[in-house]
C-alpha cells in the first residue's frame, strides 16, 4: 500500500513535469511567434525588392542591350504594374518606346537577311548530308568487296569447273 511519503514524491515528479511542459509550451510559443514576425518582414522586404523601380528599370535596360527585348519588357510592365507613380516608370515608357524600334529594327533586318540565311543554311546542311552520303557508300564499297571476296572463296572451284569445260 502506497504511504504518504510515496504519494507526495509521485506528485512532486508530476508537478515537476507539468511545470516543465508549461514552460516548453510558452517557450516554443514565444520563439514561434518571434520567428512568425521575422518571417513576414522578410516577406516584405522581398516583395518590395522584387518590385523596385530602380531595379526593374535597370532589368530592362540591361535586358535591352542583351537584345533580349520580350524579357525587357516585361520587366517594364512589372514596373509600370507595381511602381505606376514612380520617375523610373516615366523613364521606362520611353526606354519601351526605344525598345519596340530596336525590336522592329531587328526583325527587320532579320526579313531581309532571311532568304540568304536560308539559302546557306541550305548549302551548309546539303554538303553535311553529301558527307554523309558519301561515307555510307565508302563504307557499303567497302563492305561489297568483302563480300564479293567470301563469295569467290565459296564459288571459286565450280567456277574453275565450269571455266575449264568451257575451254576443253
Amino acid at each position: 500500500m502506497a504511504t504518504f511519503k510515496d504519494n507526495l514524491l509521485v506528485n512532486r515528479i508530476i508537478a515537476l513535469l507539468v511545470g516543465g511542459l508549461l514552460v516548453f509550451a510558452i517557450m516554443s510559443l514565444t520563439v514561434v511567434q518571434t520567428e512568425k514576425k521575422a518571417n513576414a518582414a522578410l516577406v516584405i522586404a522581398l516583395d518590395e525588392s522584387r518590385y523596385d523601380a530602380q531595379r526593374l528599370l535597370s532589368d530592362a535596360k540591361a535586358q535591352m542591350e542583351n537584345k533580349d527585348y520580350s524579357e525587357s519588357k516585361a520587366s517594364l510592365e512589372e514596373l509600370f504594374t507595381n511602381q505606376p507613380g514612380s520617375p523610373e516608370a516615366v523613364e521606362g515608357k520611353a526606354l519601351l518606346t526605344s525598345i519596340e524600334t530596336a525590336e522592329a529594327a531587328s526583325d527587320a533586318r532579320w526579313e531581309e537577311a532571311l532568304p540568304q540565311v536560308k539559302e546557306d543554311w541550305s548549302q551548309a546542311m546539303a554538303t553535311e548530308l553529301r558527307s554523309e552520303s558519301d561515307k555510307k557508300r565508302a563504307d557499303m564499297e567497302a563492305d561489297l568487296e568483302e563480300t564479293i571476296a567470301k563469295a569467290w572463296e565459296k564459288a571459286k572451284s565450280d567456277v574453275r569447273t565450269t571455266w575449264e569445260e568451257s575451254e576443253a
